[in-house]
């Protein structure tokens, strides 16, 4: 029969839900890093400060090519590119370049400087007329507006209930040898629709790629089972899903490679029945027909002296056919429903009565009975139960080669209940096959259990009787050393 399958590995997840949260949680934390790496590369929302960008160098730059339109507007364009918009007036407030339009007005009422030149820099006289003394009280502080055509553009900074617009900010600025205005502001970023484009787009793929790896990773584990499925409905005992999975998949292999195993070890194990009853049926048939054909040629003598043989031939051959029907039953029924007749019995007739029958069939064996006194009675179907001790007796005689290595059989009383042990000192159960020794048909030294004869069924109908008996069956082996047996039913209080 095949080995039992070892148990599955501890496995880090419980089931292939948390496996499908963890994706969707992975998703949503790349989709997330997506989004904020798109907001970052494009660039800050906030109106940047003309004065940053508009410091004295930059400003005698533009004062040197005012002179040049086509330099000047491209240094303006220059300065659109850094979301400054500016536009430069000069005495008589006549627009002179712009780089927005409609151009920025100049603001009304306010006193126009210059800033500070760098440390160490000497800065030229202002034009008269700009830093004029602060005017006597109550005069307005920046006094009228210059003379001059009313300003272009819309009017600033008028607050009507709709958007505000940035606030500009005006500088002097030298025009052909008088003095200028220059006027400048900054602008928020235009929104750009490639940020927005591009999350909806990666997440997009990142969900593609997450329902692919999902269905990959689900998919073709069941595919893997079908085939497996489909292999061994059509025969091929040997086919495995062999899946190295944690979850519950995983399992649902795991649990059809065990089916399979038993499957196949079933199919094993009914062949051995086959050749093993073949086996048995044999000797006794043979032996039977050999008294018959004495019979029939008239040797009478010598077919009377053949009778003996053929009732043990006959007694074997209904035990054989018994232990089959049994097993039977049992698989059909179960433990629980096969029919006993109970009956308040002493342990001491059982041990009797089964010592008295392995010395009539084993007189040579050294056997040793020691039943304890005053022993509680069982209630029991004395003929299933001495079955189950007959056999083990005879296991004990089988597997114990040295006709001079004796056998005892104990019965003695713990905790309410009677125990029958059973003790040889032959070859042992190895390691391997002792959690197997109770499977029907199952016999593990085969050169050694053909010629000690049996089907193995013994320890199975031992097991399922004393089951049946609200009992239990122990057995503990070492190889080399001998096998103990321990039958245990509860005692009748």
């Amino acid at each position: 029969m095949a080995a039992p399958l070892p148990s599955p590995r501890p496995r880090r997840f419980r089931s292939l839900a948390s496996r499908l949260v963890a994706l969707g949680v992975l998703q949503f934390a790349l989709f997330v890093g997506a989004a904020v790496v798109f907001v970052i590369a494009d660039g800050p929302r906030r109106e940047p400060r003309p004065r940053d960008h508009l410091v004295p160098p930059v400003l005698q730059r533009l004062e040197g090519l005012v002179d040049q339109p086509a330099a000047l507007q491209a240094a303006l364009d220059e300065l659109e590119h850094k979301r400054i918009e500016v536009s430069v007036y000069d005495a008589q407030r006549q627009l002179v370049a712009t780089n927005v339009d409609p151009p920025l007005a100049i603001p009304e009422r306010r006193r126009f400087r210059r800033p500070p030149p760098p440390p160490g820099e000497d800065r030229p006289p202002p034009p008269p007329g700009e830093d004029r003394p602060p005017p006597p009280p109550g005069e307005d502080r920046d006094g009228p507006p210059p003379p001059g055509p009313p300003p272009h553009g819309p009017p600033p900074d008028r607050d009507d209930g709709g958007p505000r617009e940035p606030r500009a900010t005006v500088l002097g600025f030298n025009v052909h040898g008088g003095r200028g205005f220059l006027v400048a502001r900054g602008v928020h970023h235009a929104p750009s629709l490639a940020g927005p484009i591009l999350t909806v787009c990666c997440g997009l793929a990142i969900l593609v790629l997450g329902a692919l790896l999902t269905a990959r990773w689900i998919v073709r584990p069941i595919e893997r089972l079908s085939r497996t499925a489909r292999a061994l409905g059509a025969g091929e005992l040997r086919a495995r899903s062999r899946l190295e999975r944690s979850d519950e998949i995983g399992e649902l292999g795991y649990r059809i490679d065990e089916m399979a195993d038993r499957i196949e070890g079933l199919l094993v194990s009914e062949k051995e029945l086959l050749a093993n009853v073949a086996h048995e049926l044999r000797t006794p048939l043979t032996r039977i027909g050999v008294a018959l054909d004495l019979a029939s040629e008239g040797d009478a003598e010598a077919a009377r002296a053949s009778l003996a043989e053929i009732a043990v031939d006959v007694s074997e051959l209904e035990t054989i056919v018994d232990d089959i029907l049994m097993a039977m039953r049992f698989e059909v029924a179960g433990a629980a429903q096969l029919p006993l007749r109970r009956a308040v019995t002493a342990p001491a007739e059982i041990a009797r009565a089964s010592e008295d029958r392995m010395r009539g069939r084993h007189p040579g064996r050294p056997l040793e009975v020691a039943v304890a006194a005053a022993l509680p009675p069982i209630h029991i179907d004395p003929r299933l139960f001495r079955r189950v001790i007959d056999n083990l007796l005879e296991n004990a005689h089988k597997y114990s080669p040295d006709p001079d290595a004796r056998i005892d059989l104990t019965v003695t009383a713990e905790d309410g209940r009677v125990v029958f042990e059973i003790r040889d000192r032959g070859i042992g159960i190895t390691a391997d096959d002792l959690p197997r020794v109770f499977t029907p048909f199952f016999r593990g030294d085969r050169s050694r259990s053909r010629e000690a004869g049996g089907v193995g069924l013994g320890l199975t109908l031992a097991k399922r009787i004393v089951a049946a008996h609200d009992g239990t069956i122990d057995l503990t082996s070492t190889p080399g050393v001998g096998t103990t047996v321990r039958v245990s039913v509860p005692a009748v209080p």
